[in-house]
């Protein structure tokens, strides 16, 4: 999901050819790649780039908010069967077209310090929380077999920015994710939300850039339990 111009799914089918065992059985085996995107524009490069590189995949228009419209489509046109394939994407949960939560958590207690706005209007980070919930939830019953795998980026507590300037781009990542209603959280508040709706990062795959404290980029392959 978010193919972009087809750089990952490239680097993805290349390392497993040639780095596992999985890629010296692709002739008897071969893998089913599927690149989706909501830009019609990326879905035309990520084609010609795919081709240029001799990989075979399925490119289809997606929509990150609506999960149930890609499992759809993939069954019915092409009957691949979106619980059987591992999801990945790269810094795009953040970036979801914003909905109002359909239920409000009582008395959630946010663990977030970032802040968030959409079109202007303030929200409050216990709704984006909700919102974060009710966007996984969605994915959930499609990512419990092989997970999903998330590259994601983060906000940091503002002391810590202010304690490492010149160390972190977090200043510029609240800024430019701010002003352009996207909704970058902690690490520690994603995997809160992503527990909450069933899923988990498996701890052999976790990693976080840089590894510290003032991580703003994380590696998760969350599944269900």
């Amino acid at each position: 999901m978010g193919c972009g111009n087809g750089a990952f799914i490239e680097h993805i089918y290349t390392v497993i050819e040639r780095q596992t065992l999985r890629g010296k059985m692709l002739d008897d085996y071969p893998l089913f790649l599927v690149g989706a995107d909501y830009n019609q524009a990326a879905l035309k490069v990520t084609r010609a780039n795919l081709i240029k590189a001799d990989i075979w995949a399925k490119i289809i228009w997606g929509d990150i908010g609506q999960p149930d419209l890609l499992a759809n489509d993939l069954l019915e046109n092409y009957n691949i069967d979106l619980k059987d394939l591992l999801n990945v994407r790269t810094f795009l949960d953040h970036n979801r077209i914003w909905e109002m939560p359909k239920e409000i958590t009582k008395n959630r207690v946010s663990h977030s310090i970032g802040a968030f706005a959409h079109r202007g209007e303030r929200i409050s980070n216990s709704v984006v929380e909700d919102n974060l919930l009710e966007h996984l939830i969605k994915w959930s019953p499609y990512v419990q077999k092989f997970g999903l795998l998330m590259i994601e980026l983060h906000t940091i507590a503002p002391n810590l920015t202010a304690a490492n300037l010149g160390k972190t781009a977090a200043t510029a990542y609240d800024a430019t994710h701010g002003f352009s209603d996207q909704y970058i959280v902690e690490i520690p508040v994603l995997h809160k939300i992503a527990a909450e709706a069933g899923l988990y990062p498996d701890a052999n795959f976790f990693r976080r850039f840089p590894d510290s404290n003032i991580a703003t980029v994380s590696i998760n392959l969350l599944k269900g339990v």
